[in-house]
C-alpha cells in the first residue's frame, strides 16, 4: 500500500496566521500597506490581510502571486524574468501571474505553503514575502 500514498506536509493555520501577523509588523515598519495571502499546499487560501489603506487591487493580486509560487513551485517573479526577457508567450501560462512577491515555504525542500505580498513596488514586494517565508522556515527549524 505504501506505494500507492503519498506522504505529505502541509501549512497550519497557525503558521499561516504568525505569518500574516509578523508580516504585517514588518510592513509597517517600512511604511508600506499592503496586502499578505497565505496559501496551503494546495493553493488554497489559508489566511490574509489587507492593510488598511492598501490598494484594492493588491487584494486578487497578493493571492495570484502566491498561487503562482505554488504552481511554479519557485517565486513567482521567475515568469515575470520569462516575460521581461522577450517570451511574452509565457503570460498564457493558466493560473500564473507574472509579478514579483510570491515566494513558496518550504520544509525539508518540499513546498508546504506559498506567501504573496502585494502594494508596495515589485522589489518591496518580494523583499517582503521573502522576509516572511524566512520567519516560516525559522519556525520550522
Amino acid at each position: 500500500m505504501a506505494n500507492y500514498l503519498q506522504a505529505k506536509q502541509d501549512i497550519t493555520l497557525a503558521l499561516a496566521q504568525q505569518l500574516v501577523s509578523d508580516g504585517v509588523d514588518a510592513a509597517n515598519q517600512a511604511h508600506v500597506k499592503v496586502s499578505i495571502a497565505v496559501l496551503d499546499l494546495s493553493g488554497n487560501l489559508k489566511t490574509f490581510a489587507q492593510m488598511d489603506n492598501a490598494a484594492p487591487v493588491s487584494v486578487q493580486v497578493a493571492i495570484g502571486k502566491a498561487i503562482s509560487a505554488i504552481q511554479l513551485q519557485d517565486e513567482s517573479g521567475v515568469f515575470e524574468q520569462f516575460v521581461n526577457s522577450g517570451q511574452p508567450a509565457m503570460m498564457t501560462t493558466p493560473g500564473v501571474l507574472p509579478l514579483q512577491g510570491g515566494v513558496p515555504i518550504r520544509a525539508d525542500s518540499n513546498v508546504i505553503g506559498a506567501v504573496g505580498v502585494s502594494g508596495s513596488t515589485g522589489d518591496g514586494d518580494l523583499a517582503l514575502a521573502r522576509e516572511i517565508v524566512a520567519v516560516a522556515e525559522k519556525l520550522l527549524g
